[in-house]
């Protein structure tokens, strides 16, 4: 690549405090710098849409105090960093307001960014590590006015013929200030190279077409929202090719080569936010279609479920535009193509998570599987099973209400006496422990109390759950134990206080079975439910049913498997219990994933929950 030299802005504010400001490097993106006290300090950025993104460095700072305001800005709490490759987020005590920070400095230079930087160089970096692994592939879709290449990163098991195959699409910094989706797409790379025999059941099944960064020359020359030439690349998708900017032809032509051979199954579109939360910006059914709307909600419950990050409430809604991607893909393909722009946040999400480089990545991770369980990609060891595979005994009836259900349709039957059941069976699998979780709609008129009964290699479990809540998620039901190779069978029984849905369930593998003499063949003295709500804010109700009279401990522990709350320990009789958890009693609880544990004489069990502030 021809070296590019980036525009030099230094601001010596003082001779005599010898503290200079400059954002000479890649990337970088300072205007004005001035002080009149050389502690205080007001500082512009260089605008085209806004003046989000800024990314400077601060010399001459050793032992000093400095307040900094970045009066174009609206940053919340910035990222320091005293080389360039470790950034840490400023405290709450340092940004005590927007655009604002305080600190005394421990070395000579410091470099401070509006988020963590993803610079140009960087991706060339990863480009390398990831060209390494044999399942990747690294082409130039072109090279842009100022030298910069945009790249595309396919990603597939080349033993398997493409035709065979679903296409997906991702793409990411169309706006250059938008750092959090290439740590969100970096993470989701890094998953879709893992030696993991999921994974490599996916990359037989899918071709991942991944473009890292759409605006190299925005990214690259520091601007925020806007290319070098400052024109929105996001509104570049609709006109001819001779009206449109070169970045946005490139991509619309490689997307309509694939798009003509087969659509892509998946598209998405990663941005990030300045609103404190996680979003899907789906496109309402008024200007698309009721079918498409559904698959759009399908697809954002798969992200959501389970996920401590972001929540069935973080969604948004607009009207779909031809002039951004997605309503270039509507208006030339319809719905066969479901496609989403997905945004991630710079400083917090909706669940007051401190947003970092790792949860992104997380959220990459968790991206690929909502993908393969979107398209209903089933492996033995992270098993599908939707109600058009069950075996349904009794009168059941096909519904497609709500966006709540799994795939096509969900099926219920009323309140009965135990006489139809649906059955939902695994092919031969391998022995080993599996988590089972079940997928439903929720409807008030819905059981409290729907019956789940499971069997693995003779052992039944009855696990009971409400389905007037949790819908468009994967509820945990129980752990099971598979002694030798065999098949888990899933019955949900019309035994129960209301009607009785049946949809989908997932049963991941998570290890080598337990030993015949271990925990899982103790008889069954308990069973343990998941609390309701969840999420919850501040209150839970956890309710679970002994058999017999026994001695009980219900605790609750933070993520460090520290005790959070005692809630009961003391001897109990036969029957159903529910405690009352209140979150808002423990002083300093912040959002997240906590969990409780129950302990029945030698047995016990712990299921986790989310708390929302």
């Amino acid at each position: 690549m021809k070296k590019i030299l980036s525009i030099l802005i230094i601001v010596t504010t003082s001779a005599l405090a010898q503290v200079t400001f400059d954002a000479n490097f890649e990337s970088g993106n300072i205007n004005t710098a001035t002080t009149t006290d050389s502690i205080n300090y007001e500082v512009t950025t260089r605008e085209d849409i806004g003046g989000r993104w800024f990314y400077f460095r601060i010399s001459g700072v050793l032992n000093k105090y400095l307040r900094v305001h970045v009066t174009n800005s609206d940053v919340k709490r910035a990222m320091y960093s005293y080389d360039d490759i470790n950034y840490t987020r400023f405290s709450a005590s340092e940004s005590p307001s927007t655009n604002v920070f305080q600190k005394t400095y421990t070395a000579d230079t410091v470099f401070v960014a509006y988020y963590t930087p993803y610079n140009y160089s960087f991706l060339l970096e990863r480009l390398d590590e990831w060209s390494a692994n044999q399942f990747v592939k690294i082409d130039t879709l072109g090279i842009t006015e100022r030298n910069l290449a945009i790249h595309e990163i396919t990603v597939t098991d080349g033993s398997v013929d493409d035709s065979l195959k679903d296409h997906i699409w991702i793409h990411a910094r169309t706006h250059p200030g938008e750092t959090p989706s290439s740590w969100h797409f970096d993470g989701l790379v890094e998953k879709l190279l893992s030696d993991d025999d999921v994974i490599s059941f996916y990359r037989r099944k899918l071709v991942f077409h991944l473009i890292p960064f759409v605006n190299p020359e925005g990214v690259y020359y520091g601007r925020s929202r806007t290319n070098y030439n400052y024109v929105d690349l996001e509104q570049q998708w609709a006109g001819e090719d001779s009206s449109i900017q070169e970045e946005a032809r490139m991509l619309r032509t490689r997307l309509k080569q694939i798009n003509d051979i087969e659509p892509v199954k998946v598209f998405l579109n990663l941005h990030s936010q300045a609103s404190a939360f996680c979003t899907f910006w789906i496109h309402t059914a008024q200007s698309t279609s009721n079918y498409f709307y559904r698959r759009e909600y399908q697809f954002a419950y798969l992200n959501t479920s389970g996920n401590p990050y972001f929540t069935q409430n973080d969604f948004s809604e607009s009207s779909i535009k031809p002039y951004f991607p997605e309503g270039w893909l509507w208006y030339n393909y319809n719905d066969s193509v479901m496609a989403l722009t997905y945004e991630t946040p710079y400083d917090q999400y909706s669940t007051d998570i401190w947003v970092n480089n790792e949860n992104l990545a997380e959220l990459g991770e968790r991206t690929v599987y909502a993908i393969a369980e979107y398209l209903e990609l089933s492996h033995p060891k992270h098993i599908l099973l939707d109600n058009k595979h069950a075996m349904l005994t009794g009168s059941w009836t096909s519904y497609t209400s709500t966006n709540k259900f799994y795939s096509d349709d969900y099926v219920t039957t009323p309140k009965g006496d135990g006489s139809k059941h649906a059955q939902f069976d695994t092919e031969l699998i391998q022995a080993g422990q599996y988590d089972v979780y079940a997928w439903w709609p929720q409807s008030a008129g819905f059981a409290y109390n729907a019956r789940f009964i499971l069997n693995a290699g003779g052992n039944e479990k009855i696990i009971e759950k409400t389905q007037q809540t949790n819908g468009g998620q994967w509820n945990y039901l129980t752990d099971v134990n598979l002694p030798s190779d065999g098949s888990i069978s899933i019955k949900v029984s019309d035994l129960a206080s209301g009607t009785v849905a049946a949809d989908a369930f997932r049963i991941i593998y998570k290890g080598a079975p337990s030993n015949v003499d271990g925990e899982f063949y103790l008889p069954e003295n308990f069973t343990l439910y998941q609390n309701y709500p969840n999420p919850f804010n501040p209150y839970t109700t956890i309710r679970f049913k002994l058999k017999s009279r026994a001695n009980v401990k219900l605790r609750v522990f933070n993520p460090l498997g520290e005790i959070v709350s005692v809630l009961v320990d003391q001897e109990l009789g036969e029957g159903t219990h529910e405690v009352i958890f209140n979150a808002g009693s423990k002083s300093g609880l912040s959002s997240g994933v906590y969990y409780y544990n129950l302990t029945v004489g030698v047995r016990s069990e712990t299921k986790g929950m989310v708390f929302i502030k």
